[in-house]
């Protein structure tokens, strides 16, 4: 995929989050925020890695690959990419369970919604 598809990917997840989040709030949405975390998460490492020329843009990551440490063998390397991907793992497992896992708490969808905002800020600092 090219950049700006990757961009408008990312966007539609990112809003798909807060506005889903303000309308019908996180208790209703853990499916929607869940799917739509850990994916927009990957798109927004996608475009950094494209920026550096360490992925080719023919090349896509999956959501999939991030829920264990054996990802960091498969990516190449950049800065800060221990702790990202450690974030990255995290929040793939958390969004798994909200997406196909039984109800959960309010903490719950507030600690994926944290790490997205979190990662989104960690990778956004990297790209400038």
């Amino acid at each position: 995929m090219k950049i700006d598809q990757h961009e408008k990917a990312f966007e539609e997840y990112r809003k798909n989050i807060m506005e889903i989040a303000l309308t019908r709030g996180l208790l209703e949405s853990q499916r929607t925020i869940g799917f739509s975390a850990s994916r927009g998460i990957v798109e927004l490492l996608s475009i950094y890695l494209h920026k550096i020329n360490k992925l080719d843009i023919g090349a896509q990551l999956n959501h999939r690959w991030f829920k264990s440490e054996k990802i960091s063998e498969q990516l190449p390397d950049f800065r800060g990419k221990a702790k990202i991907l450690k974030d990255m793992i995290l929040l793939e497992n958390l969004s798994e369970s909200l997406s196909y896992g039984s109800e959960k708490t309010l903490d719950d969808i507030k600690t994926v919604v944290e790490l997205f905002n979190k990662l989104e800020k960690a990778i956004m600092e990297l790209m400038r």
